[in-house]
């Protein structure tokens, strides 16, 4: 099994897009001209663009690839269109996807200098600062158009459009760039090397570290309850013996004033549930006859208006049981249904039981608001009074705000209980595929100094042998292996007391491909660049 799974690991390494150039090789069989690679992120994409040069009078060959921030896969669009800009001259060109997500662009440039290229795909834009030369050598021996639908046409007009062509050069990370303003991105030696369509192909994302101030965070294991208007008890109203009405199990659905149970007397005469129905009936028509009788009297003045309010009373009392007992009384038996809609979530007793009135049948439970329990130890009653915000980490890994489902903190015990354990009850919404009696973990965080660190998101975090490190990514195609030390986290983020800045971009999924290709995958200086 592990010989099969590296094999894979080497097939999708060497396999780019369909061309046949390994980036594990170290010798190439033919020499390339420096590559130049640019990045820029715009609102909902990243640009990678790659060119060996433009020249003068020459052809120049433009490699673009697109890739949607919201899924880290190629953009959707079947075109791109660039332009560019040297002065107040211009030249425009349309490629289409040979490979989605890829475009190839040919220029012809006219004229040298500082130009800016210009482009467009999905919606989203970008510009890239370039350099024309006099003369250069014709391009890599490759055409790039061939590998498209159609080839990229370009053409020339006089333009009054300006743009300053400021080309810094070196490695550049991206909080120094301004969204859709490409810059240099470089890889460096020892990189391990992923291309563009080796990434589309599996789990893959980054983010950008930032600065956050979050401290004293409170990890916990916390119980998953449902709030007390969304189930309720279903209870005995007279002695006898259980009947349940058909085939009731647990997390059965049940529908409101459903039959869920039958009572009886069976051979226990005194608390015949038929008897008792028969004596609330003669009861209520007993009680009803005086009623009416001494009605009469009390009109004719025959009888005192407290003889009068007695029988009354009476008769009020004999009809409310005789009414309550009619509604869930038939065939000698009383009926027991669900006060609402929702599922039997727990049965309490088994078919056959002989029960008193007030013994609990069953539990009902409708889906709703939940409550998240947990204990705390009592050194933490400090920092609960000082909550500035929950986690909550799901049984599936995933980790949400508690705001973001509508949950709050409802409630902290002002004293211990006999555990020395302070107890704290969060309300929640929803939570979806969340059942009460799951177990969640909480992460409590307190209000701090204000003090910023640089965090990271928890699943960039990759261990090895008891250390931590993250894959920062020179380029979009290059990403390097650095140590980190790690601190707090709350549950999202990972504090970093060193090894990443502010601005630079790191691998959040996808780490363990990369740590697995890292010995294999040495960086080729034209890895993610598609002939």
């Amino acid at each position: 099994m592990k010989k099969f799974f590296y094999l894979a690991i080497s097939i999708a390494i060497a396999g780019c897009g369909g061309h046949s150039h390994s980036h594990v090789a170290e010798q190439h069989e033919h020499n390339h001209n420096h590559v130049h690679s640019f990045t820029a992120y715009t609102g909902g994409a990243e640009f990678f663009l790659q060119h060996e040069g433009l020249a003068v009078g020459e052809k120049s060959c433009v490699t673009l690839f697109v890739t949607s921030l919201d899924n880290f896969k190629p953009i959707d669009s079947e075109t791109a269109e660039a332009t560019l800009v040297v002065g107040n001259k211009s030249m425009k060109a349309t490629a289409k996807a040979g490979n989605k997500g890829v475009f190839h662009f040919d220029f012809v440039p006219e004229h040298a200098g500082e130009a800016v290229l210009h482009m467009s795909a999905g919606g989203e834009k970008a510009h890239f600062p370039v350099d024309i030369h006099g003369s250069h050598s014709e391009c890599d021996g490759h055409d790039h158009a061939e590998h498209s639908n159609a080839e990229a046409h370009a053409h020339s007009h006089s333009h009054d459009h300006s743009h300053a062509g400021d080309h810094a050069h070196g490695h550049s990370h991206s909080h120094g760039a301004h969204p859709g303003h490409g810059v240099p991105t470089e890889g460096k030696p020892g990189d391990v090397a992923l291309s563009k369509e080796q990434s589309w192909k599996i789990d893959f994302a980054t983010a950008v570290a930032h600065k956050s101030s979050f401290d004293g965070v409170v990890k916990v294991v916390a119980k998953v309850e449902a709030a007390p208007d969304n189930f309720t008890t279903l209870v005995a109203a007279t002695s006898g013996k259980v009947q349940f009405a058909g085939n009731l199990v647990a997390g059965k659905r049940v529908t409101a004033e459903e039959p869920l149970f039958y009572l009886e007397g069976g051979d226990v005469t005194d608390n015949d549930a038929a008897v008792k129905y028969a004596e609330a009936e003669s009861n209520y028509h007993m009680a009803k006859a005086d009623y009416e009788r001494k009605k009469s009297l009390f009109i004719d003045k025959i009888v005192s208006e407290r003889e009068y309010q007695a029988a009354e009373a009476a008769y009020r009392q004999a009809e409310a049981r005789y009414t309550s007992m009619q509604r869930s009384f038939g065939d000698g038996k009383v009926s027991l249904r669900s006060p609402m809609a929702g599922y039997v979530s727990a049965l309490l007793v088994a078919n056959g039981d002989y029960v008193q009135p007030g013994t609990p049948l069953a539990t009902v439970q409708r889906e709703g608001n939940m409550n998240i329990v947990a204990e705390l130890p009592a050194r933490y009653a400090s920092q609960l009074r000082n909550i500035k915000e929950v986690n909550v980490e799901l049984p599936s890994g995933e980790v949400m705000a508690l705001s973001d489902f509508g949950g709050q903190l409802l409630a902290v015990g002002s004293s211990v209980n006999r555990c020395n354990m302070v107890p704290v009850t969060l309300s929640s919404g929803n939570l979806q595929g969340i059942v009460p009696g799951s177990i969640v973990t909480l992460y409590m965080t307190s209000r701090t100094d204000g003090t910023e660190s640089v965090v990271v998101p928890r699943s960039a975090i990759v261990e090895e042998m008891g250390s931590h490190f993250v894959f920062v990514q020179n380029s979009p195609v290059s990403f390097e292996k650095r140590s980190v030390v790690t601190g707090p986290t709350d549950g999202m983020y990972v504090k970093l007391h060193s090894g990443v800045h502010a601005g630079e971009r790191v691998v959040t999924r996808g780490g363990l491909i990369l740590k697995l290709s890292q010995g294999a995958a040495a960086l080729d200086p034209h890895a993610g660049h598609v002939h």
